[in-house]
């Protein structure tokens, strides 16, 4: 399953020791029975959240046990819960997240964005599970850089660089 959770940093001068925090923040999730793997993204154009964390799980009964409840979700940010904004967290029925390579790009696609995507671009679409359940349905592309930027301005599409390479847990 993918675990996505988007959000806005409020105070962006932060930028810096907020990135620090987030990657600790990853091992930590990281050490939790049923996370498996973990990687960050940031929007290329401007967005009403553009950062973006996509963390492959088990299932969505990690959500509700006790490992969870010590280490990850809302309670376990500490003082960047109210420099975070637009946060959304949603869980989504698909295998695995994709692995996006530092010189690639992740194209987020809204459900009802129309045929924007190019056709040799292969967009796989899950169905929101549990969790906010902000949106019904998205799909996820990973594509070059030269395909995904000539994207920006679409309605209904993010394009996102990674931040830091695709972590996996030890599980």
């Amino acid at each position: 399953m993918i675990y996505m959770v988007e959000m806005a940093l409020l105070e962006i001068a932060l930028r810096a020791e907020w990135d620090a925090w987030y990657v600790a923040h990853q091992h930590r999730l990281l050490t939790i029975p049923g996370f498996r793997a973990s990687q960050r993204f940031e929007a290329i154009h401007t967005a009403e959240s553009p950062f973006v964390a996509l963390h492959e799980v088990d299932s969505p009964d990690i959500f509700g046990g006790p490992h969870y409840r010590a280490k990850g979700g809302p309670s376990n940010t500490g003082e960047w819960q109210v420099k975070m904004g637009h946060w959304h967290r949603n869980l989504f029925g698909a295998d695995h997240t994709p692995d996006v390579p530092m010189d690639a790009r992740l194209v987020v696609v809204e459900d009802g964005a129309g045929p924007a995507l190019p056709d040799h671009v292969s967009v796989r679409w899950m169905e929101a599970v549990g969790l906010d359940r902000s949106v019904p349905r998205r799909g996820l592309a990973v594509t070059p850089p030269g395909t995904a930027d000539r994207l920006v301005g679409t309605p209904g599409i993010r394009v996102l660089k990674p931040i830091g390479a695709r972590l996996r847990g030890e599980g």
